[in-house]
């Protein structure tokens, strides 16, 4: 493996994605770095988890920011060719080397979906109606919930709010208002694991938000201070370092090694049928003043 080199996509359109078929089908408009992610986590998340294509690519895609990072990988176009009497080489192996995509993360803008209930079930990002309404384990691991027929007083501010999403249940590590940006889709190929592919990733994205804190935060002109309900600067949304991510329950040791703690009041959900608990880490960033 050559010297690996990471790539970031900022958000684009995508337009056209068709999420029922692979990265190799989709438009030529389609930009390659993230047609290159998506090769990662459809051969991660699709091939070895087993998660359904359709479900893989998401709305929030397009408004993420991705960083893929390549190698430089020898690969045979033709193979070697021995003379069978002799042994001798007839026809050399041929080989070329190609960049080709080994990992990736993303990082997801706020304002984002409410947290997840507790023992919640998504699907393709969508909260599934009960089909268990008396609470019963329904496959021996997942418990079945009953979707509420009124909303909480905390989904009605949320409906009610201009911004997309507003307020949410307060957690251990979040008190339901502050912004925060979401890591997640971390994905390495199975033959470049273990060579800390992730971590770099991370250092990556990490030093990008570091040195770029206000590049989510809303703008007062595009939205205005009535949109946005503030009454002054200091009530407009801006980011303050914090990080959430939504992690397998099989690779907490992973995040908590880069810092995250476990918020144990999101509790415990499930996406396509994999267990998964929320995670917070606070970033050190400068203090900017509002986007304008």
């Amino acid at each position: 493996m050559g010297t690996p080199f990471i790539t970031l996509l900022e958000p684009t359109r995508l337009d056209g994605y068709e999420r029922s078929k692979p990265y190799d089908q989709q438009p030529a408009h389609i930009p390659k770095a993230f047609r290159d992610a998506m090769e990662v986590r459809e051969a991660v998340f699709v091939g070895e988890q087993e998660t359904p294509l359709d479900c893989e690519y998401d709305a929030d895609d397009a408004r993420s920011c991705h960083w893929v990072m390549y190698a430089s990988v020898n690969h045979t176009t033709e193979p070697e060719e021995r003379d069978p009497r002799t042994g001798e080489v007839t026809k050399p192996r041929r080989s070329e080397t190609r960049s080709t995509p080994i990992g990736t993360l993303r990082v997801v803008p706020f304002p984002h979906p409410p947290h997840p209930p507790y023992g919640a079930r998504y699907v393709g990002n969508v909260l599934q109606e009960d089909d268990n309404p008396g609470g019963a384990k329904t496959d021996g691991s997942v418990p079945g919930r009953r979707r509420a027929s009124t909303m909480t007083s905390v989904e009605e501010e949320r409906a009610a709010s201009a911004l997309p999403f507003g307020v949410d249940r307060p957690t251990t590590y979040h008190d339901g208002k502050e912004p925060y940006v979401k890591l997640g889709r971390m994905a390495v190929i199975r033959e470049f694991r273990g060579h800390h592919i992730a971590s770099q990733l991370w250092r990556a994205a990490r030093k990008w938000l570091e040195d770029n804190p206000a590049f989510f935060n809303p703008s007062v002109t595009e939205l205005g201070m009535d949109q946005l309900k503030a009454g002054d600067a200091g009530d407009i949304p801006k980011w303050n370092g914090l990080v959430c991510c939504h992690a397998q329950k099989a690779v907490v040791k992973f995040y908590e090694k880069w810092g995250f703690k476990v918020d144990e009041g999101m509790g415990e959900w499930f996406e396509e049928g994999i267990p998964h608990v929320g995670m917070f880490l606070r970033l050190p960033v400068k203090e900017v003043n509002p986007k304008v």
